[in-house]
């Protein structure tokens, strides 16, 4: 069983190349597709390099989550594989091939996931090794369906719920989503900056990512890392 995996993706040279491995040692036939909002980074480079699909998408260099809403709830129709995948780039669904087979046989047609908050315990980029977390029910996505029973997902922005039309059926097992927000203090702060810098009206209009609305100093990211490692337990 193959799926399709649709990434979207900003920036994302650092985590990109884990993400790919992640779905590629558990469906070694997954098509991954990455959307790509105009990143000046190797972002693209990355994803052809690894034999993945870049579709450039546009929204005048701000993050619109209306618009990546709408891209979410759409990018996934005109796959060939029954079973789809939507996720950021920092969205890892530990579920392999064998599992989702029986799933669907199972007559499932989403996967519950149990999320987690990935917290580096060392002030480095070793992502491969990094085990510890905390648990993070805001995360609990609808991010793999069967597109031959779901018609419409109906994510709201950030994806955070869905409404599916069609055949529903969750998986009695949640599968644990590995989010990847912690990945030292310095790199959450660059991305922290231009998260805010880019932040679109639309955004601040609806209140979507109003926690970007500050300025926020190492010392209080470096704060927040300490808190999640006191807090955090091995899950990998």
């Amino acid at each position: 069983m193959t799926i399709s995996v649709f990434v979207m993706a900003y920036k994302e040279e650092i985590i990109l190349p884990h993400m790919i491995k992640h779905y590629r040692d558990r469906f070694p036939s997954c098509k991954i597709t990455v959307f790509d909002n105009q990143s000046t980074d190797k972002t693209a480079e990355i994803a052809r390099a690894n034999n993945c699909e870049v579709i450039e998408y546009n929204t005048n260099n701000q993050v619109d989550d209306g618009k990546l809403r709408n891209l979410k709830n759409n990018c996934w129709k005109s796959a060939t594989t029954d079973w789809c995948c939507v996720i950021d780039a920092d969205e890892f669904l530990d579920i392999n091939e064998e599992q989702l087979a029986k799933e669907d046989a199972a007559g499932t047609t989403i996967i519950r996931s149990e999320a987690y908050n990935m917290v580096n315990m060392e002030d480095n980029y070793d992502i491969e090794n990094i085990s510890y977390a905390t648990r993070c029910v805001q995360y609990d996505k609808s991010y793999l369906f069967n597109k031959s029973a779901i018609q419409e997902i109906n994510y709201t922005p950030g994806a955070h719920a869905s409404s599916p039309v069609g055949r529903v059926k969750f998986s009695e097992k949640a599968y644990i989503l590995y989010h990847y927000t912690g990945i030292n203090p310095e790199y959450t702060l660059i991305r922290y900056k231009y998260t805010k810098a880019r932040l679109s009206e639309t955004n601040k209009r609806n209140g979507w990512g109003s926690h970007y609305n500050r300025d926020v100093p190492l010392s209080e990211i470096q704060g927040w890392f300490n808190s999640a490692r006191s807090g955090a337990k091995k899950i990998r």
